[in-house]
């Protein structure tokens, strides 16, 4: 009876001290986390555009620091401090240096068999009409060469560069009559790494090899199961053969997204990579190029000649934001090294065989 008695006035002794404690307690908030970051501003300007300095050391000119990859190569930053350049830049002064973080570009996230170690985290909507958050991984792929053999890739390669240097020049020094039209460069206050118009880069390459497919035929399915040569799916059917598919198409485009990419970076470095994915390769559904391009997720096809940020039509992204961009790609002066017929109405550069490589023989250019 004592022990029952007891039991009761603990009890009732305890609800009142929890009691007070709710009522007159400081407040305790509470906060679930995870790898997604809601915001309510536009997360890529809101750290491009954010602060580097802490304690009155600028970090970006002592040491590269850039909060964009700060945020984006650390999950556990992301969920710590979401986009506050504020909080970054003194983790970073505090711990980040000490513990050796990368800040000054996009880092590794394991190697795998398709590709190789790097990975790119990248906005995925900002420079959207969407303008909502998102990030997507885009892997640094090795690319095969679709079963070129080895004068096919030289003369592929050839004409990829010889394009991409002509389109580097064209939209970082327009023509007078569109320097209205296009900005060849742009930089920042806060941020001293250069930048350079890629996705209209982009778009013009995309242009550029639309513009060789409707010179060419675009084979179909059963078109392709006669051919003897796979050098429908390769760059050389497109720039050279006039034969192709979108494999074809999407390999060429990369070809150029490459070298546009080692230009950009021999003469802007610390420029933001233009990296390239071959979506749906070895498969019948329409192929493009899912890119990292101005440090976001863009694509570009071929065939379409199409090229915008986000994500591919096909995938959800929204038409009208594609205009801008493939505008400029039409109204340029798009190049097309080979015409589609010489003058005796043939092909101009015809898919030699393979036994009469004129190359053969020479150090490097045996065939595969």
């Amino acid at each position: 009876m004592i022990g029952t008695r007891s039991f009761k006035v603990c009890r009732c002794v305890i609800c009142f001290i929890l009691m007070l404690t709710i009522f007159f307690g400081p407040c305790v908030k509470c906060s679930a986390t995870d790898d997604a970051v809601p915001l309510s501003e536009d997360t890529y300007n809101t750290l491009l555009n954010g602060t580097t300095v802490y304690n009155g050391v600028d970090y970006a000119k002592k040491y590269g620091y850039n909060p964009l990859y700060y945020f984006l190569n650390y999950n556990d930053l992301r969920i710590a401090f979401g986009a506050d350049p504020a909080k970054l830049v003194e983790h970073y002064a505090i711990y980040g240096i000490k513990e050796k973080r990368v800040a000054n570009a996009p880092i590794s996230r394991g190697a795998h068999a398709w590709g190789s170690s790097n990975e790119y985290i990248v906005p995925s909507y900002q420079k959207t009409s969407k303008q909502k958050d998102g990030m997507v991984v885009i892997p640094e792929q090795l690319h095969g060469n679709g079963g070129m053999n080895a004068r096919q890739d030289v003369e592929a390669r050839s004409i990829a560069r010889q394009l991409a240097l002509n389109i580097y020049d064209q939209v970082m020094n327009p023509p007078s009559n569109q320097q209205g039209n296009s900005r060849s460069t742009s930089s920042n206050s806060s941020n001293s790494t250069p930048t350079v118009p890629e996705i209209k880069m982009v778009a013009y390459a995309t242009g550029i090899v639309q513009a060789y497919c409707n010179a060419g035929q675009e084979l179909t399915r059963e078109q392709v199961q006669k051919e003897n040569s796979k050098v429908y799916r390769t760059a050389y059917g497109v720039f050279c053969s006039h034969r192709f598919t979108s494999a074809g198409a999407t390999r060429a485009l990369g070809l150029i997204l490459d070298y546009l990419n080692d230009i950009i970076q021999q003469n802007n470095p610390g420029s933001a990579p233009i990296k390239w994915v071959h979506v749906n390769a070895n498969t019948w559904n329409q192929q493009y190029c899912q890119i990292a391009c101005d440090n976001h997720e863009a694509y570009a096809d071929g065939i379409l000649g199409i090229a915008g940020y986000g994500k591919h039509p096909l995938e959800g992204g929204v038409e009208k934001d594609i205009q801008s961009y493939v505008s400029y790609a039409t109204l340029s002066n798009i190049l097309n090294t080979r015409p589609p017929l010489d003058d005796f109405g043939q092909p101009s550069t015809q898919d030699l065989p393979k036994n009469a490589n004129p190359m053969s023989g020479l150090p490097g250019y045996d065939e595969p």
